[in-house]
């Protein structure tokens, strides 16, 4: 039977409970179907962001917390870095991963469970903000945009690392034939019996490619978009400033 994606209104209950049961499997992976580039990717992110000591960042749909711990070190020991998502399992993992990683006393890494719709968060709360591979997961893509642009102060930064669109035709068939079989087969290895595996690439198919999100995020009011892709555009990377 075909894998159906969920309906847009069932969305956040069902990525939230997913992610909540492959939590300990996550980051081994990304490792495999990457063969960790991602930790790459992730580094270059962490860069674009033009992170200062001092600083108060929210790294949005943290996972476990992999992203949040690049951006401690650009701090400098000063400010603020809080790391924020839904799933309560991932969250797990990210404050023993931060509670661990964070070398200095004075830099705060609250760990916190809020909803990237409804972020508990005042206007112009944030320095900069990033996530790794969630915009696509969200149920309410400019809506999420929207929040994140609010919580951003004046000349703030988002960094978004995603899954893009193969700039080459040619291609395109090989990265299908690796998201729709490879990518399915590998999770089914790590946890049997989990159609988690399946979503993850299907999800693809909904989210638009790297031309079509910067239009969404000037469209949604950022000043500037900045888009750079790795690995022929089948990963990107998108840096959004607000005015």
């Amino acid at each position: 039977m075909p894998y159906r994606l969920p309906d847009p209104e069932d969305k956040s209950r069902y990525v939230r409970t997913k992610f909540d049961e492959i939590a300990h499997q996550y980051d081994r992976f990304n490792d495999l179907i990457t063969q960790g580039q991602h930790r790459w990717w992730k580094r270059v992110l962490v860069r674009r962001l033009g992170i200062r000591p001092g600083d108060r960042g929210l790294d949005l749909c943290c996972g476990t917390g992999d992203i949040a711990l690049r951006c401690l070190p650009p701090l400098r020991g000063r400010g603020t870095l809080v790391a924020a998502d839904f799933s309560l399992n991932m969250l797990g993992i990210a404050r023993q991963r931060l509670g661990a990683g964070n070398g200095s006393a004075a830099v705060r890494a609250p760990v916190l469970c809020a909803d990237a719709m409804r972020l508990p968060f005042a206007d112009a709360s944030f320095a900069f903000v990033s996530i790794g591979y969630g915009l696509r997961n969200v149920a309410d893509l400019p809506g999420c945009l929207a929040e994140i642009r609010r919580v951003l102060r004046p000349g703030g930064v988002l960094a978004s690392l995603d899954i893009g669109k193969a700039r080459y035709r040619w291609i395109r068939p090989f990265v299908d034939a690796y998201l729709f079989h490879v990518v399915p087969w590998i999770g089914k290895l790590l946890y049997p019996g989990q159609e988690m595996y399946t979503y993850l690439p299907h999800s693809t198919t909904r989210f638009p490619d790297q031309a079509a999100l910067k239009e969404l995020m000037l469209r949604g009011g950022f000043a500037t978009v900045d888009v750079v892709e790795h690995l022929f555009g089948t990963s990107a990377i998108h840096v959004a400033r607000k005015a």
